[in-house]
């Protein structure tokens, strides 16, 4: 076995975007088995101090049914921009290689071999895969975000990029992006539609990726989206016809949200913070010794 003497006191368990964010503020090493990286389409408010973590980009503009809608930096990016600040100042010692994360008195971290990590604390953000901890939220209790990919065949050309403000739905929005399936610059767009859904949702037919694509094309009709155009209408050749809408599901993304464990270990320390939450926090706070200087230095870099 291995002893690895880390330089800080606590240890950061998870590759979230606040667990990065954490571990750049503080300097504190960190591990993870699977990264979390932040949903395609999820973005900070718009004109949100980022800190000089990452250039402060001009917000976009995006169409709704109501209204314009303004966005900041996606939160990808940030996560993107992090993760490479923290595996070249060393801070992620195990990178990807880490398969099992078990603590009891010591804390192990299973590579090809057992190395036990000393640390006085345990900063927990995502406890997925994390051995040694109890149970604290049931399979029913717990709730999922989940992405529904479809492709559109047939209605791909509009000027909506979300559908808000869902009622009586589990989809909380339905976003249009423009398609991963054709080169180059064009308007056509294809669907991911987000939805909130308990377990006993997940496995019920009702809530399946087939009734979330009839529910999604049933509200693309509603705001007025038409398939591709088929002619002229013979009765009025100055009315167009159309095709109707095609659909396809492509895939599913489910991922379980919060934190469902808990445990009696006082190291441990479990943190649900947002990543605003964290810049909030530590805002103004710069990170000390080599990661410091790799931070100024792309910041040099990037003006």
């Amino acid at each position: 076995m291995r002893a690895l003497k880390p330089k800080s006191e606590e240890l950061v368990v998870g590759a979230t975007l606040s667990s990065l964010l954490y571990s750049y503020y503080t300097g504190y090493p960190l591990v993870y088995i699977e990264p979390n990286v932040p949903f395609r389409f999820d973005y900070f408010e718009p004109y949100f101090d980022l800190d000089k973590i990452i250039e402060q980009p001009e917000p976009r503009e995006f169409v709704t049914l109501d209204l314009k809608k303004k966005v900041g930096l996606p939160k990808r990016d940030m996560w993107e921009r992090l993760y490479f600040i923290l595996s070249l100042s060393g801070k992620i010692p195990y990178a990807d290689k880490a398969k099992s994360i078990r603590i009891e008195e010591d804390i192990s971290i299973i590579t090809r071999k057992r190395n036990i990590f000393d640390c006085e604390r345990v900063r927990i953000f995502d406890d997925k895969q994390v051995q040694g901890l109890s149970q604290k939220i049931s399979g029913e209790d717990k709730t999922f975000n989940v992405y529904d990919w479809i492709s559109v065949y047939s209605g791909t050309t509009h000027g909506l990029d979300f559908i808000t403000d869902i009622s009586g739905s589990v989809i909380e929005e339905i976003i249009f992006y423009p398609s991963d399936r054709i080169d180059g610059n064009h308007n056509k767009k294809d669907v991911v539609c987000v939805s909130s859904m308990t377990e006993e949702q997940l496995n019920d037919y009702r809530f399946s990726d087939t009734y979330v694509r009839f529910k999604v094309e049933s509200l693309m009709k509603e705001a007025g989206i038409r398939g591709a155009r088929n002619g002229r209408d013979q009765l009025n050749p100055e009315r167009y016809k159309y095709y109707a809408l095609k659909l396809e599901s492509v895939e599913r993304e489910v991922e379980s949200t919060g934190l469902s464990s808990e445990s009696d270990n006082d190291r441990v320390i479990f943190d649900s913070r947002t990543p605003e939450e964290i810049i909030k926090k530590y805002r103004g706070t710069k990170p000390e010794g080599y990661l410091g200087k790799i931070t100024k230095c792309l910041q040099t870099i990037s003006t």
